[in-house]
């Protein structure tokens, strides 16, 4: 017996027919249903429009509907109730033709008993449940390869789908199409200081707010990474694509409250115009993304429209990020090392890594040439991690060589700094080389120190404790305050070479020095002058009682 009464719809014409279907279900479990008999087709719509029903049974020849047009009309008005067509004729093909409509299963009339009538109201409810499962699931499959998986919007497949189908109607209809190409300006620190997953909740509030600020004939779309596009249809000027970017810049630029934190971030856009700067989905995308570029070496948080004279840089450009990362996965880059030199018995006691980029058609290249721009596409984290273990298993070499144990000064960027996965970095690094972190000497800018003063001496802090030790680079350029310093866990302290260069002409510059070693020495600090390149300023250092330098001299 059923928990719940089924309502059953009966469209049958035939009096005697619909009665020998009652009887059935009677037989069945009299109180299991609650049927209803309509004899037109017309009515029967009607009354499924205004109440639902569990199950239907349908005879294909009413008076006002003959055939498979009353199963379809029956099918659209009630398309989430499964149906059981009633045919006076055992024909097979007909069951066939019926199922592939959109019936559940068929009953001969005359051949009906109570347990026939169960198995197909069984059966026809069970097979509707799989079906509409089946349905669901090709939905969801068809959903996930048309959209990113973290913020629903449409993916890199679908946004071209319909960029494409902009550009055939722009064409048809004398339109124009703007292409926007978006870039977070202040997302990877976020990501690397505070966790992917807030960076994940970020970007899901970043793809609400572009939803917000678009009509629902356009498309935001995410690329990957911090990259999404919109594509503005029916535009009929320049100015149009301007608006929005505009509307899009400013709703960015307010705060997003994630997980507690207020996070500031600002956006460069570039825009590409269909047809003027382009004509091909390819193109486009290209200029859009120039433009971007373009955006960003204005200073970030703005727009900047594709032009083909002034964004020749920009394109240029974009080949030196492709050449830079390929540098890095060919194994264009080499390290040079420059000798770190004890003051007292001029024995080498370490030496400083120097990253160098073997260019197949400029030569080799420094890194004034393009760590700016490692800098500014993130590269700098693999080129740094590249250069973290080329220079750790080089001192690992010398060592089985036999060679005096020496320590390897690798220089960490701010952005690398900011990587949260950096003390899980150094220690895979150490591990896979064999080698005791008392011999790796991290060293670390001003700048990059006082960017985050609390997650620097946390992170300082974490590697310490593995043995890793630390130098503060070009000491006396930045603005450091003196009770940062005392409050670094640090080992060595570098003077830079402005000062070190008038050490022999200005008596400023002795006196600063001398200054900066007598500091060091008392917060037990050993200090190292870079820059050395005359033996005069050789022996003003000794006489100060400088510990260590290094430089061209040596």
């Amino acid at each position: 017996m059923r928990d719940e009464t089924m309502k059953i719809l009966i469209i049958e014409d035939n009096p005697g027919d619909a009665r020998l279907l009652q009887e059935a279900f009677m037989e069945a479990d009299s109180r299991g249903y609650e049927l209803t008999h309509i004899e037109r087709l017309s009515e029967a719509l009607k009354r499924l429009n205004e109440e639902r029903f569990d199950l239907i049974f349908l005879d294909l020849s009413l008076p006002d509907g003959q055939g498979f047009e009353t199963l379809e009309r029956t099918h659209e008005q009630a398309s989430g109730t499964p149906i059981v067509v009633l045919t006076g004729t055992d024909d097979e093909t007909l069951a066939v033709k019926a199922l592939k409509r959109g019936a559940q299963d068929y009953l001969v009339k005359g051949q009906v008993n109570g347990n026939l009538i169960v198995r197909a109201t069984r059966y026809a409810m069970e097979r509707h449940r799989l079906l509409a499962q089946m349905e669901e699931a090709m939905k969801l499959k068809h959903h996930m390869a048309y959209h990113d998986s973290l913020t629903e919007l449409p993916n890199r497949q679908l946004f071209y789908d319909r960029l494409h189908h902009a550009i055939v109607q722009a064409k048809r209809y004398g339109y124009e199409v703007a292409l926007l190409f978006l870039d977070l300006d202040r997302f990877k620190p976020i990501n690397d200081s505070l966790g992917h997953n807030t960076g994940d909740l970020l970007l899901k509030a970043v793809a609400r707010r572009l939803r917000d600020c678009i009509r629902e004939s356009d498309t935001v779309a995410r690329l990957g990474g911090d990259e999404f596009t919109v594509v503005l249809t029916q535009i009929m000027q320049m100015q149009d694509a301007a608006k929005v970017s505009q509307k899009i810049h400013d709703e960015l630029s307010k705060p997003f409250v994630i997980d507690g934190n207020e996070l500031v971030i600002t956006i460069s856009i570039g825009i590409s115009m269909y047809p003027d700067d382009g004509s091909e989905i390819d193109t486009l995308v290209k200029h859009a993304d120039i433009a971007m570029y373009r955006a960003k070496s204005e200073g970030c948080s703005n727009y900047q429209f594709y032009n083909a004279s002034s964004d020749a840089g920009a394109n240029g450009r974009l080949e030196q990020e492709k050449s830079l990362r390929n540098a890095i996965e060919k194994d264009e880059l080499v390290l040079h090392y420059q000798p770190q030199v004890d003051l007292n018995t001029n024995k080498i006691i370490g030496v400083e890594a120097l990253v160098r980029w073997q260019h197949p058609e400029f030569g080799l290249l420094t890194p004034s040439d393009f760590i700016s721009l490692a800098e500014e596409t993130g590269l700098i984290v693999p080129l740094g991690e590249w250069v973290l273990r080329t220079g750790c298993g080089q001192i690992k070499a010398w060592q089985q060589l036999g060679l005096p144990p020496m320590r390897m000064a690798i220089n960490l960027s701010a952005r690398q700094f900011r990587v949260i996965r950096l003390k899980e970095i150094v220690n895979q690094v150490l591990d896979d080389i064999g080698l005791s972190p008392n011999f790796l000497v991290l060293e670390i800018t001003e700048g990059s120190a006082l960017q985050n003063v609390d997650h620097t001496i946390t992170t300082l802090n974490m590697l310490r404790e593995m043995g890793v030790l630390f130098s503060i680079d070009d000491f006396g350029t930045g603005y450091a305050s003196l009770s940062y310093l005392k409050r670094f866990p640090l080992d060595i302290l570098k003077i830079d070479r402005s000062f070190v260069n008038g050490l022999h002409a200005y008596h400023s510059d002795w006196a600063i020095v001398s200054a900066i070693v007598d500091m060091a020495h008392r917060l037990k600090l050993k200090v190292l002058a870079e820059g050395v390149e005359y033996a005069e300023q050789i022996m003003y250092l000794q006489s100060l009682k400088c510990d260590e330098f290094q430089g061209f001299y040596f």
